[in-house]
């Protein structure tokens, strides 16, 4: 990417400016007493008249004679006595009485279309919905003084609604009281072939509550390379203003993001805005990790993996069939048939895990059906093979677990990874040591790719779960000497003397911060008998020119006070630790510390933040599928991010797709007794 000349500006369609048009093209207001006035039309062109609806008189209407004249006429028109019916509603909270009343009600255009907006933005609507003749006539009921607007018209709504939003989000992030953690990912859509990158923002605020936005969903342009990608974050991150706060990245196990972190390392060095020389800067996606390993070791149990599958796709290819099976299941073996059998998705371990799990739950069902079904045998599992699969299935369920936890929707804090990637260790370990042959080459592939991302990112895991008063020192003592023995204080010695090299960090930060606020009043402080004695005393004497021993002095006092003092981290680490499965929130326990805490507590405050997984862009990219249809394909990237974003922003916000739902009075209705 090529940087313009200072001396010529080059406008840049670069994600911020291009949404600057649409607000130019807005429409001025029209002034309100045209809901009470008609325009009419002169045989001179450019005369134009008005007619006030109460009482038909006739006024001047030129652009130039402005509407405060015919606005003063509506106050104190005779004819407007009675008020229209329309712009009353009954208030939805009853009188003290218990009696419903009217209220009054002021229609606002601005605000409907801000609705409407909300409404194509949140359901994934084609723009061209408002030009439906169903969407119109609902409105017609709904809100008989809305106008409708084109699909242009909205599309233009939308843009400025992000407009406005973005502002929004920009001031909020540059309220943020700590540091930054990013995710990234990219995805290419198959409908248009374009590559996207989605970059997603979490810190948190300064409620103590973690936040997450997307500030970037954006097509890029060919390389899709490191470098790149590299230009592409830097720029994001200097129009949001954030390029010098930010903690980590979080990215997934794609090659070319080693050299986009180099390249972004060796930016933030320069500016002097990256911690302990990047030691905690970059964060594999541990969920991607995980879904590797897995996937790694169910290709070697592929072929019992592959008969429930095909014996499933068979019973639920029939309807009869599939009718037949449950009727037997429920009045032979009195199982709960709301439990269903699961089809598995090849490519997503987690639905094979689910598949197995509930083809044990009907393992009698499915040996009685292959006894009676010849086409059915085919796929009938031996009692070994049911043997094989009942250890699968419990060997696969930490797994499951510890991933649910990883890509919850309420992104968890740094705190809770160590704990789940500990347990996958452990299993590990202990499933080559024990009894199951079968799973040992299984077990041992997984290794290999689980070692690897161990080596390189328990440090960051270490560090967060330290910052757990459940946990601190101890527990991760404990899991580590349970993994290596006796060369457990190696690795926990590195790991507590790196914490310190962060924490010495916030603590310089901390001093340089309050010396800046205090460095002008301490010029005026002078102590006035200090400061006469300066400069009457005979015994002030100088024996050195300029130099004053004294400075060295204090100097040396101070650095003794700081040698002898124990520091946050250390008295923290001294104190007990809490019940280790009580529930706390413990962004909640370091929000009460930190008085007590005030250099560790902004520590915590952003390594908590650090997403282990890439499971927020990931999601994006869900939405994104949606948002880019087969029928909506020719939108323009910026309309793209527009949507995709501004959805995120409200939803932030609260907005809920359940909202209203409680009062909907036909939750409960019964079609089925319906006839179509």
């Amino acid at each position: 990417m090529t940087m313009a000349s200072s001396n010529s500006p080059i406008h840049v369609d670069d994600g911020f400016n291009e949404y600057e048009s649409a607000a130019k093209r807005q429409k001025s207001i029209t002034s309100k007493v045209w809901d009470e006035m008609t325009k009419l039309e002169c045989e001179n062109k450019n005369e134009l008249k008005a007619q006030c609806n109460h009482c038909k008189t006739i006024f001047s209407a030129k652009s130039s004679s402005g509407t405060f004249h015919l606005r003063r006429h509506l106050n104190s028109c005779l004819k407007k006595v009675n008020k229209d019916i329309s712009h009353y509603t009954i208030a939805t909270q009853p009188s003290l009485g218990g009696v419903p009343f009217i209220k009054n009600y002021k229609f606002d255009a601005d605000e409907c279309r801000k609705v409407v907006s909300t409404f194509l933005v949140c359901g994934k609507h084609s723009f061209r919905t408002v030009e439906e003749p169903g969407f119109r006539y609902m409105m017609s009921i709904a809100s008989p003084n809305f106008k409708n607007i084109s699909r242009y018209a909205a599309a233009r709504d939308v843009l400025m609604y992000y407009a406005k939003e973005r502002d929004r989000v920009k001031e909020e992030l540059a309220r943020v009281p700590g540091l930054i953690c990013l995710t990234s990912d990219n995805w290419n859509s198959e409908h248009t072939n374009d590559e996207y990158i989605c970059i997603t923002a979490h810190w948190v605020d300064e409620n103590w509550k973690l936040q997450k936005r997307i500030i970037r969903f954006r097509a890029l342009f060919p390389p899709y390379d490191g470098l790149n990608i590299a230009d592409e974050l830097v720029l994001c991150l200097s129009q949001w203003g954030i390029d010098k706060k930010i903690f980590s990245i979080t990215l997934d196990n794609a090659s070319y993001n080693n050299v986009m972190v180099s390249c972004l390392k060796n930016r933030f060095r320069a500016n002097r805005a990256i911690l302990c020389d990047g030691v905690f800067f970059q964060i594999r996606c541990c969920a991607h990790i995980l879904n590797l390993i897995v996937k790694a070791g169910l290709e070697l149990a592929d072929d019992v993996v592959a008969k429930i599958r095909n014996g499933i796709k068979y019973i639920k290819k029939s309807g009869t069939r599939r009718k037949r099976f449950y009727d037997v299941a429920d009045k032979s073996f009195h199982l709960n048939v709301t439990k269903k059998l699961r089809q598995d998705v090849y490519v997503r371990w987690n639905s094979t895990y689910l598949m197995l799990e509930s083809s044990l739950y009907y393992k009698d069902v499915l040996d009685y059906w292959g006894q009676r079904d010849k086409d059915y045998q085919l796929f009938a599992l031996s009692n070994e093979e049911w043997r094989i699969v009942a250890i699968l299935c419990k060997f696969l369920k930490v797994f499951y677990d510890v991933t649910c936890v990883f890509s919850g929707s309420n992104y968890p804090t740094a705190n809770l990874y160590f704990r789940g990637v500990w347990k996958v260790h452990k299993v590990l370990l202990d499933t080559v040591k024990g009894p199951y042959s079968f799973l040992t080459p299984m077990v041992k592939q997984m290794q290999e790719k689980f070692n690897k991302y161990w080596a390189e990112y328990s440090l960051i895991l270490s560090c967060a779960a330290i910052l757990d008063p459940r946990y601190k020192l101890n527990y991760v003592q404990h899991c580590f000497t349970t993994i290596y023995g006796i060369h457990a204080s190696d690795f926990v010695e590195t790991i507590l003397s790196n914490l310190r090299l962060l924490f010495d960090e916030y603590v310089k930060k901390s001093k340089s911060t309050s010396s800046s606020l205090v460095g002008s009043s301490n010029v005026s402080d002078k102590n006035p008998v200090d400061s006469s004695l300066g400069e009457h005393n005979v015994n002030n004497v100088d024996f050195g020119g300029d130099f004053d021993e004294s400075d060295d002095y204090k100097r040396y006092l101070n650095e003794s006070s700081t040698r002898s003092e124990k520091s946050q981290l250390d008295i923290y680490l001294e104190e007990l630790e809490l019940e280790l499965n009580s529930q706390i929130d413990v962004l909640d326990y370091w929000s009460k510390s930190s008085v007590r805490y005030n250099e560790l507590s902004l520590l915590a405050c952003d390594l908590l933040a650090i997403p282990i997984s890439t499971v927020a862009s990931e999601s994006t990219f869900s939405m994104g599928k949606k948002v880019i249809t087969p029928l909506r394909s020719s939108l323009k990237p910026k309309t793209v991010q527009a949507v995709v974003c501004l959805d995120d922003w409200i939803r932030a916000k609260g907005f809920s797709t359940e909202i209203g739902c409680k009062n909907d009075e036909d939750d409960e209705d019964d079609v089925s007794s319906i006839t179509f």
